[in-house]
């Protein structure tokens, strides 16, 4: 392979699966060149950092929308337009697109041009832009069993989410003694929230906490753990280095988005999951009762949640190294660590199928 565009926007959990595959592109083809074509968000930020060069692209949630409410709406012209105008400067081999409203016109565009296009789909349920590009692309990677028939079933590839190695190679390391707490890259409110009011009970049992909050709450959360006896140095806006961070985690307190959940898997990390619950679908609570089904994770729901019912979920684990390794092994058994491959593979399959046709 010598070029291969990625496309996706808005969060890490998009972001992340995708720079997974680029780093597993480059490892097999140093010669390959990868454009990713994004939103005007985060993701440029993530992707810069990573290496790999960025192009900005109009994109727009469609809140409690549909597919005709999507291809209606206004930007997708313009998304659309600018899209094929990269892609025929780009010339790629093919496109890839990991879901969210900034990858949908780059798939179509790349479909519209005959170029071998892919996308792949994190959740359970999958999304609106999915559900689209889905009848026009030649692969579907699945994170989980499309068990709902949302996609023509000779087109899905079961591959699991995509995970940066060095985030795979932390199951490799012996645990670390600190509660990880995050809410995503953009941080949850109600999760600092329970923390905040969690902080007495956890400094009185010694735990030890590293936090990503998000830019909002960053403060406020500071002047607390402060406040409560802790090194503020312990709350951080965003965490840059997950796999340094996960690899000194003994436990993770998060949400339990699709890349979450195929992180702390592979990972081998005990989770407490608080499912985001306005999630399309509830997508989110069902991708964690996957892991606790299996022993590997428990679930505090967002209405249940307090700080302290989430102090003495920790404390109890904590407490108790046995079931913290039981729950170890029940992580690793579901992680698919050679999902970025599984990805490159499928992709492989689709170009060669064209180079022969």
């Amino acid at each position: 392979m010598n070029r291969i565009v990625l496309t996706t926007g808005g969060t890490g959990g998009h972001v992340f699966p995708a720079i997974a595959v680029a780093r597993e592109l480059t490892d097999r083809y140093p010669q390959c060149e990868i454009l990713f074509l994004g939103g005007k968000g985060p993701e440029r930020e993530m992707v810069e950092r990573a290496g790999i060069k960025f192009k900005g692209l109009p994109a727009k949630g469609i809140v409690g929308g549909g597919i005709r409410k999507l291809l209606s709406s206004f930007w997708i012209a313009g998304g659309l337009f600018m899209s094929v105008l990269e892609l025929l400067r780009f010339k790629p081999e093919a496109v890839i697109g990991f879901g969210g409203y900034a990858g949908f016109c780059p798939v179509l565009g790349g479909a519209m041009l005959g170029i071998p296009c892919a996308i792949h789909e994190q959740n359970s349920v999958p999304g609106v832009t999915n559900k689209v590009l889905g009848r026009f692309v030649k692969k579907v990677f699945a994170s989980f069993e499309d068990k709902e028939g949302a996609f023509p079933s000779e087109k899905v590839m079961l591959t699991g989410n995509p995970v940066r190695k060095e985030i795979v190679e932390c199951a490799q390391h012996k645990p670390g003694s600190t509660v990880l707490v995050f809410g995503g890259s953009q941080g949850a409110s109600a999760i600092n929230e329970a923390v905040v009011d969690a902080l007495a009970l956890l400094k009185k049992a010694g735990i030890k906490l590293f936090h990503q909050t998000g830019k909002n709450d960053l403060q406020k959360v500071r002047k607390a753990y402060e406040a409560a006896g802790y090194n503020p140095d312990c709350v951080q806006p965003f965490i840059h280095n997950m796999a340094e961070a996960y690899a000194e985690a003994a436990l993770v307190i998060c949400r339990s988005g699709a890349s979450t959940v195929f992180e702390i898997s592979a990972a081998g990390k005990p989770a407490v999951f608080i499912p985001f619950p306005h999630a399309t679908h509830d997508h989110q609570t069902s991708n964690a009762k996957r892991l606790a089904e299996i022993g590997a994770a428990k679930i505090i729901p967002q209405n249940e949640l307090s700080g302290e019912k989430l102090a003495e979920t920790i404390i109890g684990l904590i407490a108790s190294p046995n079931n913290l390794n039981e729950m170890r092994d029940a992580a690793l058994s579901f992680a698919r660590p050679g999902a970025a491959a599984s990805v490159v593979d499928g992709l492989e399959t689709i170009i060669n199928s064209k180079a022969r046709g």
